[in-house]
């Protein structure tokens, strides 16, 4: 056993970081090799929960290379006996038994990231509904006025940041919570390598018996995959039945995920539907300044201003830019001023010179409320397409010298049309504060 699970060893040492291999796979130990299935010691439960949920599909893999058969991983645990490597097991016991600190991973929080958290989640109107929805499943988890929680937006706003959030807040007010966060991809890969090996009875405790709270990123990724659909709607039900909080992110509505199975479609809408937008130029200012003093730089307002003023809303940009500046900085031994940033980023942040034409514009809106640019341009008389549509329309005509019928051959419609939905526009936005709003928050996007 010992030459086998030493195999094992080398196997992983590739694949999992030194010290997660020092504390987590170390000190588990063979104990017997069953026909099919083999059987794994770890010092406790906290043990069998951790690596079960965060280094199962290595821990197979290598133990398949180390004997050339594919066993079926049983766990047993016994307090009482001490790890094979003593100097990891201590950290463990003792990080169970303390009490609560302000914000611990703890072994029961797989994939949690510990440093996303409402308290450096920046609001603003873009994401104001998003954020109260969330804070309001972490401080009641499994309410069915918000189970599950759909959260949707375009990609870069902070989505995957309210899942973390959650679970963080939820670990503070119970740290033996069993919560769960993977991705739709990650579903998916797992399902195919249970099928393979026929692991099913295993991977259906992984996602139904274990978690409390389940919290999954990228719905959008099970476009057409009907059998991951099939097994995560009996997922979906098994929980939701037995109280479990489920959470999911995406980049549309659930309506709007193509090949997205019409029971699974319906579940995802029974409970709340809380959408992100692109933040304003203020919020996004906001957010700078904070993911700066989240990296350790302490940057001018008029830095941020800049950096603000030259980006689109995605969160994700704002972060490669800081890290390019962190790095620069760092290099040049220069602290990151003005006058900085023009001379080093300026081929990333350059001044836009060129007025956008119909196309961008059109481009902007359909991100802004998360639709298709062929849906904004087409025939399509659904509600949630007419507001969006109209604006398009009239920040085209405002912004650029195309006249209403050269936007209406845009837009695949008559002069008429053009002008009844600028006229409209123009209406509603003199006694709609959240229309002035939008059109505001769209040509800063835009640069203008």
């Amino acid at each position: 056993m010992h030459q086998i699970w030493d195999a094992v060893l080398q196997h992983l040492e590739g694949r999992i970081n030194s010290e997660n291999l020092e504390t987590w796979i170390r000190p588990l130990r063979l104990s017997a090799l069953g026909k099919d299935r083999a059987y794994l010691v770890a010092p406790n439960r906290f043990y069998v929960e951790w690596v079960e949920s965060n280094f199962l599909p290595e821990l197979r893999e290598a133990l398949h290379k180390a004997t050339g058969t594919a066993f079926t991983l049983r766990f047993e645990y016994d307090e009482n006996e001490p790890p094979s490597e003593p100097a990891a097991a201590p950290a463990v016991e003792v990080e169970a038994e303390e009490p609560l600190s302000a914000s611990p991973p703890t072994p029961t929080s797989p994939g949690v990231h510990p440093d996303k958290t409402f308290r450096n989640f920046v609001v603003g109107a873009s994401n104001q509904f998003a954020q109260a929805a969330a804070q309001a499943v972490a401080e009641a988890p499994g309410h069915p006025q918000y189970n599950p929680l759909f959260i949707y937006g375009s990609t870069g706003l902070g989505k995957t940041h309210l899942l973390h959030a959650i679970g963080n807040t939820v670990l503070q007010r119970d740290p033996h919570c069993q919560i769960l966060y993977t991705t739709a991809e990650k579903f998916t890969n797992e399902l195919i390598e249970a099928l393979r090996f026929k692991n099913m009875s295993e991977f259906r405790d992984r996602y139904r018996k274990v978690p409390s709270l389940l919290l999954m990123d990228d719905v959008q990724f099970l476009t057409g995959k009907e059998r991951t659909q099939e097994e995560l709607f009996h997922t979906f039900e098994w929980l939701r039945e037995r109280g479990k909080q489920i959470v999911f992110t995406a980049d549309v509505l659930p309506r709007e995920i193509k090949g997205l199975e019409p029971r699974l479609r319906t579940r995802c809408e029974s409970g709340m539907l809380a959408d992100m937008q692109a933040p304003d130029v203020e919020t996004l200012v906001a957010i700078i300044q904070q993911k700066a003093s989240d990296g350790g730089m302490n940057l001018p307002p008029e830095l941020c201003n800049y950096i603000g003023a030259r980006v689109r809303g995605n969160i994700r940009e704002v972060e490669g830019i800081l890290n390019r500046l962190s790095a620069l900085v760092r290099l040049h031994r220069q602290a990151p001023t003005l006058e900085f940033a023009r001379q080093h980023l300026g081929g990333v942040l350059a001044d836009s010179t060129s007025a956008p034409n119909a196309e961008d514009i059109i481009r902007s809106v359909a991100d802004f409320y998360n639709i298709k640019v062929g849906d904004l341009k087409g025939d399509r008389r659904l509600k949630q397409l007419v507001r969006p549509r109209h604006v398009a329309m009239w920040m085209v005509r405002k912004h650029t010298e195309l006249s209403f019928p050269e936007i209406g051959r845009v837009f695949d419609r008559d002069h008429a049309t053009v002008q009844h939905a600028c006229k409209k526009v123009a209406e509603e936005m003199e006694r709609d504060v959240d229309l002035r709003n939008t059109l505001t928050t769209l040509a800063r996007n835009l640069g203008l």
